[in-house]
């Protein structure tokens, strides 16, 4: 198969067409060229997101950047995030403080669990950085265009593009198409793929706006805060330090009765006021940049794959902003689709292996969803009384039931999530951070993670890389493997603790999974050369359904 794009019989032919630029399509561009696949992406809107919209990504959703190449060009431009931050809930910035929602919002920047450190960046200053990598590493991105029509055969999509400047149209011949035109996919709709979840959790008018501001809500020590006052039942006021736009932009959303008014009630005097009021500043100046209404909901597809084509981001499920959680749950959802589809199409693995996106994210989104819409309805009804939601929890503790991993004896039986660090190296969670060192230099386990699985074997595990050379030679895949001891080895365990984050003894090995979870391990059992190879080799074939 060759994996370039090229013109064929007037049409187009690309391995991937995805539908929809947005942060979850272009980080699918990105991660599929990371691994080799080149793609045609389309977007119906002229350029990247000019309003800021998501805000705050988390240590893991950093690791998947740091593996695309752009953990740098982000940090370089994102704003720092203060220390000591809550999310409060107010009278008014100027009012009081009636309860504490969220405490420690340092602890989801910055994880144990992660070699990597969370970044404040708002999405339109991260979308450049995605497309501008993204082509760098041959991504075919076309704006300003969309998908006309499509149709699915056995072996793969004939689509229709148009180009709305020219209005010219063109077809475009590929083996798979990933959806990611937002939670109103019309893709999902043509698709036949209904939703189900929580629905509406109420309407809101979205005011995002420039004011002198951000003095009060460092002050506060908030990163954001919800309000409570005789103008306002129900709003959340956020500032956007990590915009393109202004260092002093906000935006304050405000629930509404949307079978009595419409976006069209809420005139920029009654915004201005709405915005003072939340501000506790009766004569605050304010410039208002834009207002939109949105409809909060917790709807995940009914199926994530519909034969060729595939559903990531808010075309997959959408959740309440609470925990901020939307972006990252997406990219998470492109990253887990990009490997297995690069796998099949560089002819490693059997088409049954993208069955498994369906089967080990969809119920990951509708635990996501469900927690979410859990803090959301708490936050706005009953302050912080009860609440038993952790991001940390549902953002890396979660593990796949069913998927491309070998499973256990007794597995069953282990919970859907819990604190990332009470695993132990069970197939289906994602694989420890441990620090070791690497030739004098230190290096996270996850960081040795790449494009292809990996295979850590303990301190008295030699026979597993003999094994994984032979592994390499008979299924012809590519497969990296690392010992690791206390004193010899390839990485050098000064701590003593990876056996125990593993779950394996010295003569055990783990096989971690190109997206960092765990695709099976030999505990430990005093294997013969052969029997290791026999092992590996079984467990390979299995995960990747050859």
């Amino acid at each position: 198969m060759n994996t370039s794009s090229h013109h064929l019989d007037n049409a187009e032919v690309t391995p991937v067409l995805i539908v929809g630029g947005g942060l979850v399509g272009l980080s699918t561009s990105l991660f599929l060229s990371r691994h080799g696949i080149s793609s045609l992406l389309v977007e119906r809107h002229p350029g990247t997101a000019i309003h800021p919209r998501a805000i705050g990504f988390t240590p893991p959703t950093m690791e998947m950047f740091r593996f695309a190449g752009i953990e740098e060009a982000i940090q370089e431009i994102e704003p720092p995030i203060p220390e000591g931050n809550n999310v409060p809930l107010l009278e008014s910035l100027v009012g009081q403080e009636f309860d504490c929602l969220q405490e420690d919002i340092d602890s989801l920047f910055n994880d144990p669990s992660s070699p990597a450190r969370g970044s404040a960046i708002a999405q339109d200053m991260l979308e450049p950085v995605l497309r501008a990598q993204a082509e760098r590493l041959g991504g075919d991105l076309r704006f300003g265009t969309e998908l006309v029509a499509f149709k699915q055969d056995v072996e793969g999509i004939t689509a229709t593009i148009r180009e709305h400047k020219s209005q010219n149209t063109c077809m475009v011949r590929a083996r798979f198409l990933v959806v990611a035109d937002g939670s109103q996919s019309e893709t999902r709709k043509q698709l036949g793929i209904g939703q189900h979840g929580i629905g509406s959790m109420g309407t809101f008018i979205s005011m995002i706006f420039e004011a002198d501001l951000m003095e009060l809500f460092r002050k506060r020590h908030a990163i954001m805060c919800f309000l409570s006052n005789d103008t306002i039942t129900v709003g959340s006021f956020v500032p956007y330090p990590g915009s393109s736009l202004r260092p002093d932009l906000f935006r304050l959303d405000v629930g509404y009765d949307a079978d009595e008014e419409t976006l069209a009630d809420y005139t920029e005097e009654r915004c201005i006021q709405l915005i003072r009021a939340a501000a506790g500043i009766p004569d605050l100046p304010v410039r208002i940049k834009t207002t939109l209404s949105w409809e909060m909901n917790a709807l995940v597809a009914d199926r994530f794959q519909q034969e060729r084509a595939f559903l990531v981001g808010d075309a997959a499920r959408t959740q309440p902003p609470s925990g901020g959680l939307g972006g990252n749950t997406g990219i998470a959802e492109a990253y887990n689709l990009a490997w297995k589809l690069a796998a099949v199409l560089r002819g490693e693995a059997g088409e049954a292996l993208l069955t498994t996106y369906d089967i080990e994210r969809r119920p990951v989104a509708d635990y996501t969803s469900e927690q979410v819409a859990l803090l959301s309805q708490q936050r706005q009804n009953e302050g912080s009384d009860g609440i038993t939601v952790d991001i940390r929890v549902i953002n890396r503790g979660y593990r796949y039931r069913v998927g491309a991993f070998v499973h256990e004896t007794g597995d069953e039986q282990l919970p859907l999530a819990q604190y990332p660090h009470l695993w132990q190296g069970q197939p289906g969670t994602h694989a420890a951070h441990l620090m070791l060192k690497h030739r004098g230099k230190p290096v996270s386990t996850l960081d040795l993670i790449a494009s292809h699985f990996v295979l850590f074997a303990g301190p008295n595990g030699q026979h597993w890389k003999e094994a994984a050379q032979n592994a390499k030679d008979v299924l012809h895949i590519p497969l990296d493997s690392y010992q690791i001891g206390t004193e010899a080895g390839d990485l050098i365990d000064t701590e003593n603790w990876f056996c125990d984050a593993y779950g394996i003894t010295p003569t055990g090995a783990v096989l971690v999974r190109p997206d960092g979870f765990i695709g099976w391990r030999s505990k430990g059992a005093e294997e013969s050369k052969q029997e290791a190879q026999r092992a590996l080799i079984g467990a390979l074939s299995s995960l990747l359904f050859r």
